[in-house]
């Protein structure tokens, strides 16, 4: 198909449209220069309140989506055995026609859905569907940790979602376990409020700390890195309010709010450094340096909230805001602002299903047998652990039918597969999953014609429901994805911004064409603060003995590839990872220490063991790495996705087990133990100097030494 020239523009010419990043769950503002029909560049959009201007690699990395070799252009049917990756193409029609049969044909309680976004307006449309069937609710695919966090937030800041942390106004910020410039929520706007916090005042200049296990990217750009033991950054938090309690660091209302989450005493300093891993007078200054702070934020999540004990370590991070009396302050904690246009989807009284839930429906332990497995947009076999046992599971369901752009590891086991078209050639209306404390809805026209014939998932689940009959189709009366969207800002125009003295229809115009409905100014919103008392203290626990599995794994999400999605672009391959330089591979870093006592080098294929599977991965040799610990990027190992993906890497998922978070029904992701052996030499594909290259003026450590300088003095 030959690019379509829109009318008014010249062949040749260069033209900049808005439109909304699809790469993840945020939904930044993007511009995107047309060529002749063809999308050529993407940039940030600098009115998007979220991102204002920035865009990241795999958002740049959209172009690589859109005119990725492997995609799926038209709906395909399985002719041979599941998983042997053997499919015909169908038509629309008749693909359409399938679903509405078996949909027809088989009970609503033997019926699952999977979706990727929660709180968008695809999630709001895959619950209605649900709903409207008489069938469970549907499961949302998205980080883990993300649950644990909301849970921590309701316990400890009365909201039932992110809260969100004005890093940009604060003096001194404290990170416990959240990788804000790394991939957690939203990169491009931490990594701005950072910058602003340090540069964007003149004359004050604000102080970030990190504490957190691995030297992440944010642990790296941190003013202090405070390298925990894994496991013990709830023990931290409850160190640091000790000292503000016992030093009367504090006001009075600040000591009541926190007494009513935690009325329990503080550990004692001592037993909490050890505990840690930690100087005490390290963990003294820092009490002191945010005390003594007047705009002040603790930031608690990421790999925190990954151990079996991870909601008592986020709710006692969080917790530290109630004692510093920040909340709905300059600089410190809000609750986040939504337009929330998906209320008028989501049936009343809707509540999720917990993913661990339906892995126990998949493996046949639990509730009614599956019988119809609907999957929109997201990769569980990858994404989810191997000690869950999805990928035996899903051989025991007799219809899969999935909604994907790709043949992923999950699409591969699909009976029938619509294809779905990309960010850039479809209408797009997404509000971030993890709101600032402005209401954001972007808002954009596809940019590009498509290519095939695949289609925007809320069109698809809107045919499918309206292919039910009367007494399903009537809750869905929407003629198309963009008329739902039309519909819904028109019912909620006078509440948006900008629409006094304005007709619907020239409102809208004027959304499209600045990419979004935004609103201005600061954030406003205050938590209401704790309704009663937090988790009790818990140790810890992780899978598989220590005796036996000597390391503990702590998988990251990869700035270049996030959680898999970006695995497919050769871009992002080729990108060097700004910590390792690591390029078209994973990795496992591992201590100086470690490897020299396992007889490791830089490079060598390492065989890792788990009491739950294996893999084969290269060395890194890091003197920043924690001994006793080992990391490895989430996002390679994919059984399919592409030929830039496949076989390339490996998944630290088929590594974990099905330990969940205390009082949640999440993974535990950070809490198992493996066990390492060299089994030949290697040779990384890396950018730059390695470790032992040492230009003029370099000075690397080359041991660990988390307390101390190459001097000998204290950090």
């Amino acid at each position: 198909m030959q690019p379509a020239v829109r009318p008014g523009v010249l062949a040749g010419e260069s033209v900049w449209y808005p439109s909304v990043c699809t790469q993840c769950p945020e939904g930044c503002g993007i511009q995107v220069r047309i060529v002749d029909g063809n999308a050529k560049k993407i940039e940030g959009n600098p009115t998007h309140s979220t991102n204002q201007g920035g865009v990241c690699a795999l958002g740049h990395s959209a172009l690589q989506e859109l005119y990725n070799p492997d995609r799926i252009l038209d709906p395909q049917k399985r002719i041979g055995n599941r998983g042997d990756g053997e499919f015909e193409a169908l038509s629309w029609e008749r693909a359409q026609s399938e679903v509405a049969v078996l949909m027809k044909s088989v009970s609503p309680e033997n019926m699952a859905f999977i979706g990727s976004e929660e709180p968008g307006l695809v999630g709001g449309l895959l619950r209605r569907l649900s709903d409207s069937l008489g069938a469970p609710s549907p499961v949302f695919l998205e980080p883990p940790e993300y649950r644990v966090e909301r849970r921590a937030s309701a316990l400890s800041l009365g909201i039932e979602s992110i809260p969100y942390f004005d890093v940009a106004r604060s003096d001194y910020v404290l990170s416990i376990g959240s990788p804000l410039l790394d991939r957690w929520h939203n990169p491009v706007h931490y990594t701005h409020a950072v910058a602003e916090m340090r540069r964007g005042r003149p004359g004050r200049r604000g102080k970030l700390t990190q504490v957190e296990a691995r030297m992440s990217l944010t642990s790296a750009n941190a003013d202090e890195w405070l390298p925990i033991v894994p496991g013990t950054e709830g023990i931290f938090a409850r160190a640091i309010a000790g000292i503000l309690l016992s030093q009367d660091l504090v006001k009075d209302l600040g000591r009541r709010q926190y007494e009513r989450l935690f009325p329990a005493p503080p550990p004692s300093l001592g037993g909490a450094a050890e505990e840690c891993g930690l100087l005490p007078e390290r963990i003294e200054k820092i009490a002191h340096e945010i005390a003594a702070a007047e705009h002040r934020v603790v930031v608690a999540g990421g790999s925190a909230a990954g151990h079996t004990n991870g909601l008592f370590n986020t709710v006692a991070g969080l917790g530290l805001n109630l004692l510093l009396e920040n909340l709905g302050e300059p600089g410190g904690v809000f609750a986040p602002a939504t337009f929330d246009l998906g209320r008028h989807l989501s049936p009343s009284g809707s509540v999720q299903t917990p993913m661990a839930d339906l892995a126990a429906r998949v493996r046949g332990e639990s509730g009614e047998p599956i019988e119809l497995l609907l999957v929109v947009e997201a990769d569980p076999l990858h994404e989810l652990p191997a000690g869950w046992g999805l990928a035996s599971g899903f051989s025991d369901i007799a219809n899969i039918v999935v909604l994907s752009s790709f043949f992923d590891d999950t699409t591969y086991q699909a009976d029938l597969v619509l294809p779905l078209n990309t960010g850039l050639e479809r209408f797009n209306a997404i509000e971030p999953a993890s709101p600032t404390g402005i209401p954001v809805l972007g808002i954009a026209e596809s940019v590009v014609e498509p290519l095939g014939s695949g289609q925007h998932p809320g069109d698809v689940l809107l045919a499918v429901a309206q292919s039910m009959g009367e007494d399903i189709s009537a809750a869905f009366p929407w003629s198309s994805f963009e008329g739902l969207v039309r519909s819904l800002i028109n019912e909620d125009l006078g509440n948006l911004p900008g629409s006094r003295n304005i007709d619907a229809s020239s409102y809208y115009r004027d959304a499209l064409a600045r990419g979004g409905i935004f609103e201005t100014g600061d954030p406003s919103l205050t938590p209401p603060g704790p309704s009663g008392e937090g988790p009790s203290r818990e140790q810890a626990r992780f899978d598989g003995e220590e005796a036996l599995f000597p390391f503990l794994l702590i998988p990251f999400a990869s700035i270049k590839a996030g959680h898999g999605r970006g695995a497919n672009r050769p871009w992002l391959q080729e990108l060097p990872d700004p910590m390792s330089t690591i390029m078209w591979s994973s990795w496992v870093e591992i201590s100086p220490s470690d490897a020299s006592e396992i007889g490791v080098a830089d490079g060598d294929w390492l065989r890792l063991q788990s009491p739950n599977g294996l893999l084969e991965v290269q060395a890194v040799i890091d003197p920043a790495v924690r001994p006793g610990l080992v990391g490895i990027p989430l996002g390679n190992g994919h059984q399919d996705y592409g030929r830039y993906a496949r076989g390339r890497g490996s998944n630290p998922m088929n590594l974990v087990g099905n330990l969940l978070v205390d009082g949640t029904n999440e993974p535990a992701w950070a809490s198992t133990r493996v066990r390492i052996e060299r089994i030949r030499p290697g040779e990384l594909a890396r950018f730059g100097k390695s470790y032992e290259q040492r230009g003029e003026g370099e000075n690397i450590p080359v041991g660990w030494a988390p307390h101390e300088t190459d001097q000998g003095g204290e950090q």
